[in-house]
C-alpha cells in the first residue's frame, strides 16, 4: 500500500510555506489540488499566482501517482465481463434511448420556462418597495441646535428637585417659594443629610438650549406689533405680554398671521363686537 502524500513531500514547499498554507485552511494535499491559484495567492502572504499554480499542479500529480495502480487493477478485473456482454448491451442501448430521449427533451423545456418565470418575478418586486422611500428634511430649528445638548437638558430637568423654602413643609406661615438660607447654624446651608436640596449651578441646563420652548422654538416676548419685525417663522415663536390689552392683542395676532409666526398664548382669536353682545342679551331675555 502506498502512503498518502503530505505537504512536506511536495517539491519546493518548505516548512514556513506549509505553516502559512495551514493557517489559510489548506491542511492536506487534496485541499491544495482542489484550490484555485488566484484565491490561494490572495489568502497566503508572499505567494504569487505562478508559484501557486506550480504547487497545485505538483499536488495533482502526487495524487495521480497514488491512485494510478488502483485504476489499473480495476480495469484488469472488469476486462473479461465487458468482452462477453458486448452484444447484449448494444441491443438494449439501441432500443431504450430512442423512445426515452424525446420524452426527456419534452419534459425539460417546460421546466426551463418555469425557472425563467420564477427568476424574473423577484426583479420587479423590490423596485416597488424602494420607490416610496423619501427623505424627510428636518426643520431649521432642529438643525441650528446640537441635539446632544437637548438630550442633556432633558436629563437634568428630570433629576432636578422642587426647590422650596426651608421649613415650608412644616409651618403654614412660611411661603412655599424658594428663599436663600442665611442662618449660621442652619443644617440646610451646611448640606446635612436629610435636608432639602439647595439651588446650585449644577442643576442648570446648557446655555445653548436654555429658555427654549419644548418644541425648540425661541420664545420672544411681544408687547406691540412693531416687535414682530425681523423674526423668523422657522426659529422664533411669539408670546404676548400679560399687560397687553384686547385691541392691541388682535393687532399682534393679525400681524403674526401675515408673517406666519406661531403665537404661544393667542387667547380669544376674535373680538366680540357691541352689536353681537346686545343681540345675545336680547335673546336671553326673550
Amino acid at each position: 500500500m502506498s502512503k498518502k502524500p503530505e505537504l512536506n513531500d511536495l517539491p519546493g514547499l518548505g516548512p514556513k510555506l506549509e505553516e502559512k498554507l495551514r493557517e489559510a485552511g489548506v491542511k492536506t494535499v487534496l485541499n491544495l489540488s482542489r484550490a484555485k491559484a488566484d484565491k490561494l495567492a490572495a489568502k497566503v502572504d508572499g505567494l504569487s499566482e505562478s508559484r501557486a499554480e506550480t504547487l497545485i499542479a505538483s499536488a495533482q500529480e502526487a495524487l495521480l501517482g497514488t491512485k494510478a495502480p488502483k485504476k489499473e487493477a480495476k480495469s484488469k478485473k472488469e476486462a473479461k465481463p465487458k468482452k462477453e456482454a458486448k452484444p447484449k448491451k448494444t441491443e438494449a442501448k439501441t432500443e431504450k434511448p430512442k423512445a426515452e430521449k424525446p420524452k426527456a427533451k419534452a419534459d425539460a423545456k417546460p421546466k426551463a420556462a418555469k425557472k425563467k418565470v420564477k427568476a424574473e418575478e423577484p426583479k420587479t418586486k423590490p423596485k416597488s418597495k424602494k420607490a416610496p422611500k423619501e427623505k424627510i428634511e428636518a426643520p431649521a430649528r432642529f438643525l441650528n441646535i446640537d441635539q446632544r445638548l437637548v438630550r442633556v437638558a432633558t436629563a437634568t430637568k428630570k433629576r432636578k428637585p422642587r426647590f422650596r423654602a426651608d421649613q415650608a413643609h412644616r409651618w403654614t406661615r412660611v411661603s412655599d417659594r424658594w428663599r436663600k438660607v442665611r442662618g449660621i447654624d442652619s443644617y440646610t446651608r451646611q448640606k446635612k443629610k436629610g435636608r432639602i436640596a439647595m439651588v446650585e449651578p449644577g442643576y442648570r441646563t446648557p446655555k445653548a438650549v436654555r429658555y427654549l420652548h419644548p418644541s425648540l422654538f425661541k420664545e420672544v416676548l411681544v408687547h406691540k406689533p412693531a416687535d414682530l419685525d425681523g423674526l423668523d417663522a422657522d426659529i422664533h415663536a411669539v408670546r404676548i405680554g400679560a399687560s397687553v390689552g384686547g385691541r392691541k392683542r388682535q393687532l399682534i395676532l393679525a400681524e403674526a398671521d401675515a408673517k406666519l409666526l406661531r403665537v404661544l398664548n393667542p387667547g380669544t382669536t376674535e373680538e366680540i363686537g357691541e352689536e353681537d353682545l346686545f343681540t345675545d342679551l336680547d335673546l336671553e331675555e326673550d
